[in-house]
């Protein structure tokens, strides 16, 4: 239960799930203003072994909400989650075969609910922003320069190429990775080995075009805003540069002091936001609103 002055306990909060790639069902939330009538729509994008309850995600977007937008977040379909287990990676099958064209198929399923089952929400015809975080960062890169519906984006934290996580691997660890058919990675949180299959790898040789994130990002016409944290442990802030130096039009917000989760950490035991969460917010809202007319 959310104490009244929770910004969860200012927004409505309604669930769904959406059907993705291959079928598999994404559960999603919905957080509505309670007090005015949203001014956009924006859908937040999970990175690698996150999901859309990932330490204290609600909370950041219930914020974003009560301040005049409509925001969906949900579980991409090949995350490893389940709609009835939605905060474990209880469906390795579908982990091993996560893609970023699957992906793609995923958040054009979500923009059809948006234009079709939003009409009934009052949504349907509102501008479209996209958050991405980490390696969603990446997805919503490429999903805004092939869909002219999204009026603009913002990446916290996002890599700078869609080669995650091989890109720094050995030879002799692809060479193993290619025979065996799948690599298992620890997730210390979980204690799990999560099954990366080599199908990613072949996806990127057989689709390098469309999934060439620089020319992805040189093509854009929406702005954006690129939000890193200075001491990133992650994905290096030098990403944010790279990003940046191909399009140059994009604002910048590079936090001091905090690494790739903005100094939050799952499970996330707080109603209150640390600080460097609160300025990756902040400067998303100073976007969202200085966009819109």
């Amino acid at each position: 239960m959310s104490s009244p002055s929770s910004p969860l306990a200012r927004v409505q909060r309604q669930y769904f799930t959406i059907t993705g790639a291959q079928s598999r069902p994404m559960a999603t939330d919905l957080f509505l203003p309670r007090e005015r009538a949203p001014q956009a729509v924006v859908l937040y994008l999970h990175g690698i072994n996150g999901f859309k309850d990932w330490g204290g995600v609600p909370l950041l977007l219930a914020t974003l909400a009560a301040e005049g937008f409509a925001v969906l977040n949900f579980n991409f379909s090949h995350n490893g989650t389940l709609p009835s287990r939605p905060t474990e990676f209880a469906d390795l099958e579908a982990y091993r075969e996560d893609n970023y064209r699957k992906r793609q198929y995923d958040l054009e399923q979500i923009e059809a609910f948006v234009q079709e089952q939003g009409k009934a929400l009052g949504i349907a015809e509102l501008p479209l922003y996209l958050i991405g975080h980490s390696r969603g960062g990446a997805d919503a890169l490429l999903y805004a320069a092939h869909h002219p519906r999204v009026a603009g984006w913002v990446t916290w934290s996002a890599p700078s190429h869609t080669q995650t996580p091989w890109l720094k691997w050995e030879a002799e660890t692809l060479r193993k990775w290619q025979q065996e058919g799948v690599i298992y990675r620890p997730n210390g949180r979980t204690g799990q080995d999560l099954p990366i299959g080599y199908q990613l790898y072949e996806e990127h040789r057989q689709h390098r075009a469309s999934l060439d994130l620089e020319n992805a990002v040189r093509s854009l016409q929406s702005p954006g805003l690129i939000v890193h944290g200075e001491d990133d442990e992650a994905v290096f802030v030098e990403a944010a540069y790279t990003l940046k130096s191909w399009c140059p039009s994009a604002a910048v917000k590079i936090i001091p002091g905090t690494g790739h989760t903005y100094d939050r950490k799952h499970p996330w035991p707080s109603e209150e936001l640390p600080v460097a969460s609160r300025q990756a917010l902040e400067s998303t809202l100073h976007f969202l609103r200085a966009d819109l007319p």
